[in-house]
């Protein structure tokens, strides 16, 4: 074997043991928002340093299972041969892959159905009523048009209020994220950000944070993290 064809063969040994790992993150993430009550919810993640992702297939929901998840290529085509293959891909996997592959996130994850669904469908932003909205989003989690959308415009409400959330009318909520973890992370805050909104809705309007008070509790919240991620290094 030459020095080439070895280098080919470790890479694809270790390719093949990240994406056993990944495929098990995805189904015990995914069984955990379940657990949790966040249904009708797909996580993706990339594979690193590869042109591939795992998500999960749609007819999937009474067998969160491992070998049940897809490796998807960033074009969003089922890869041939690999455990999953014939499952049932997501209407929206398209949209997954171009988002994966035009930013640096790892994981994106797609709330279909709960609170902060709804307030998608209702074709409007969450606002920013409570600390905890103010530290995790920064601000109101924004809003574009949809069911049909760019993975562009997504990515380009993302970065202009670099909250990690996304709404999209009709389409649901988006989380992306450095991790898998995370994103299910974000999603968990979303649906209770939103939830809060809307119980908060039923007793008359709704008055949003003052603006430097977000700000505020933003950049207090951005230090503590950085400061944490110092001291663990």
């Amino acid at each position: 074997m030459s020095r080439d064809d070895a280098e080919r063969y470790a890479s694809g040994v270790k390719t093949e043991v990240t994406v056993a790992r990944i495929r098990e993150r995805v189904a015990s993430l995914l069984v955990d928002l379940a657990d949790r009550g966040v249904t009708s919810t797909t996580l993706s993640e990339r594979v690193p340093g590869a042109d591939l992702f795992v998500t999960r297939p749609v007819d999937s929901d009474d067998e969160l299972a491992p070998e049940k998840m897809i490796v998807v290529s960033l074009a969003g085509v089922p890869v041939s041969g690999t455990p999953g293959e014939d499952g049932v891909l997501p209407a929206d996997i398209e949209l997954y892959a171009a988002i994966l592959r035009e930013s640096d996130a790892a994981a994106v994850v797609h709330l279909e159905s709960g609170h902060a669904a709804a307030w998608a469908a209702r074709g409007e932003a969450i606002p920013c009523l409570t600390a905890q909205a103010a530290r995790e989003f920064r601000g109101a989690v924004p809003i574009v048009d949809g069911p049909s959308v760019e993975a562009s415009v997504v990515l380009g409400a993302l970065r202009s209020g670099a909250s990690g959330a996304v709404l999209v009318t009709g389409l649901g909520a988006f989380c992306v994220a450095p991790s898998a973890r995370e994103a299910v992370r974000l999603a968990q805050v979303l649906e209770g950000v939103a939830r809060t909104a809307r119980l908060a809705g039923t007793a008359g309007d709704l008055v949003p944070l003052e603006k430097d008070a977000v700000s505020q509790l933003s950049r207090n919240a951005h230090a503590l993290r950085s400061t944490t991620t110092e001291g663990r290094r």
